[in-house]
């Protein structure tokens, strides 16, 4: 019910210029001690019983009027009306009467919406807590209740400090940080009894002159969300553990079947970026030296691509095929297009290898006229054959490969600039043999399995040997390192190949690199060595000196920790540890 339902317009009014006798006759017949003075119907004040006692009766009330009275429209809301002691409240609207509203019928009113409102808190979903401006809880709703399993009539009239000493919160209360503020807080907090996880967002409420009186505080059960987010996070680390094991397995798999020895951390990363790009079909570039194992990679993107279903795979070097056949061999020919065409025509590559992949190696010896109409391939999916008038559509997915420097061939004007961004959307550079060492013994083992296998031997590389060709440079890269132990396997009789048996090139690398090697040695570190040895200090530990020099030299020479544990064969934590241990500071050293 709203409060100007309850506006009574029945009540007696006086006028300004009525007589004193007949007022009090209207306040008898209302048995009020008090009416509305009007003028017309403007309403100008309210007259007092107590202000016409001892008065002469026939005079006019006009002087006796209380013009301050407090007064209401229809529009005030009913919690902010005014304060007031006298029976009833005036309402006045533009100056006009309206009525008046009875004192204890605006408390029924209220009382009413109170109980209205306490209804709504108390079937909120959310629990909430109110107390007054010093933390002393007023109310609490049945949400609340089960969240802290305690009971309104246990809990109303306590202070939230006794909460607090009980152990309620197994953290801070966040009613308490906000009576200390002064302003709103949320924080997730946790309940003793339940062991319930909930957002509390505690607000206070201030009166008219800015002092705090209440603090309201919505609490909400998170404990299922909670829930759900660690099942998620859960699932997340399964799922990363599953990829990193799923990823393992692919390397495995590669490792075991032979097509690409991928051990080292260079590769792995190649081959992971492969698998990740392989389901689509976007172009891909791949670069690398001679020999790197550029067509084994552009077989693995088709292998793990939804193409690998049609089974269609083709190479076509493009710097092995004569320039005046290459656009007939690529997009065929019809009959009568040049002499000696075969009768009926012949498709091109593109159509044989349409819904399939096209690996084209060396595309960077491809002549410039083939590069417009490989663009317009790329560009529109069709092509025409060589005689034709009709384009034929393809759905063609490209792999490009080439060994030489793109980007300064289009500065050179070489190659298209518009060709090369067409096949450059996403390049893969294959590292060469040098980059990965991790690789180098993998693969000498298995290209010796394999050859032993194929010419019926037992042979196996001593220590030496292996260290001699760990430190060569193999500028034709795989295909170089797979001759080499072909050709050790077939010219040597003896079953145990030795460095006298490494190919020149071979032996004068690693002779090279030993005498740089020492060469590059400082005498220094020699003559400092000599030092500790010859003149100890007494009592000290002369292989810590040694240790803590030779690992000084070592991180001057390398410039960093990594890089420094690598080459003297140690976890990188090993020479921080020795650091601390020495109490050497790295930035001393540098």
């Amino acid at each position: 019910m709203k409060w100007t339902d309850i506006i009574e317009q029945t009540v007696p009014v006086a006028q300004s210029a009525d007589p004193i006798w007949k007022v009090s006759e209207y306040m008898k017949i209302a048995e009020l001690d008090k009416l509305p003075v009007l003028s017309d119907q403007n309403f100008i004040g309210i007259i007092h019983a107590r202000d016409l006692l001892n008065t002469d009766s026939d005079r006019s009330i006009e002087e006796y009027i209380d013009k301050k009275c407090v007064t209401i429209d229809c529009t005030t809301e009913l919690h902010r009306l005014p304060s007031f002691t006298n029976q009833f409240l005036p309402v006045v609207k533009d100056g006009i009467y309206c009525g008046i509203i009875r004192s204890d019928k605006i408390y029924r009113c209220l009382q009413d919406e109170l109980n209205q409102l306490m209804l709504v808190i108390d079937n909120s979903f959310d629990g909430i807590l109110i107390t007054d401006g010093e933390g002393c809880i007023l109310h609490i709703n049945k949400a609340f209740e089960q969240i802290a399993m305690l009971s309104k009539e246990a809990i109303i009239g306590m202070n939230m400090t006794d909460l607090v000493d009980k152990g309620l919160f197994l953290n801070d209360s966040v009613v308490m940080k906000t009576l200390e503020l002064g302003k709103s807080y949320t924080n997730i907090q946790k309940y003793k009894n339940t062991r319930l996880y909930t957002l509390v967002t505690a607000t206070p409420v201030c009166d008219q002159k800015g002092d705090l009186i209440r603090v309201l505080a919505n609490v909400r059960d998170i404990s299922e969300l909670t829930r759900i987010q660690e099942q998620m996070d859960e699932s997340k680390k399964l799922t990363s553990l599953s990829q990193s094991e799923l990823k393992q397995l692919r390397f495995e798999k590669i490792n075991a079947s032979g097509k690409m020895i991928a051990h080292s951390q260079e590769m792995q990363e190649v081959l992971d970026l492969v698998y990740h790009v392989a389901s689509c079909d976007s172009t891909v570039l791949l670069l690398g030296e001679s020999g790197v194992g550029k067509e084994v990679i552009a077989k693995l993107l088709h292998e793990n691509s939804l193409r690998i279903k049609k089974d269609s795979f083709m190479k076509v070097n493009c710097g092995a095929i004569p320039p005046n056949l290459l656009e007939s061999e690529l997009f065929g020919y019809e009959q009568g297009a040049f002499t000696g065409a075969k009768k009926g025509g012949k498709p091109g590559i593109f159509e044989l290898v349409n819904n399939g992949t096209l690996f084209l190696d060396e595309i960077g010896e491809l002549p410039l006229e083939m590069q417009v109409k490989l663009l317009r391939v790329l560009q529109e999916q069709e092509i025409m054959r060589v005689g034709g008038t009709q384009t034929i559509k393809v759905n063609v997915r490209i792999i490009a490969a080439t060994n030489r420097n793109l980007e300064k061939m289009v500065k050179e004007g070489a190659f298209r600039l518009d060709l090369y961004y067409r096949l450059n959307i996403v390049p893969i550079r294959i590292p060469p043999l040098r980059e990965r060492k991790d690789d180098i013994i993998p693969l000498l083992g298995y290209f010796l399995k394999q050859f032993n296998k194929k010419y019926q031997y037992t042979k196996r590389f001593s220590k030496e040997a292996v260290d001699q060709l760990l430190l060569y440079h193999y500028p034709g890269n795989v295909r170089e390192l797979s001759n080499i132990v072909e050709r050790l396997v077939l010219t040597y009789r003896e079953n145990v190949l030795e460095p006298r048996h490494l190919p020149k090139q071979v032996s004068e690398c690693s002779k090279a690199d030993e005498n740089t090697m020492i060469q590059q040695e400082p005498k220094a570190d020699l003559d400092i060595l000599k030092l500790f040895w010859n003149d100890p200090a007494e009592g000290d530990n002369l292989f810590e000196h040694v240790e803590k020099e030779a690992l000084i030299q070592a991180l001057k020479k390398y410039g960093s920790v990594r890089k420094t544990g690598k080459a003297i064969g140690v976890p990188h934590t090993t020479v921080l540890n020795k650091l601390k241990k020495f109490g050497v500071a790295l930035e001393e050293i540098r």
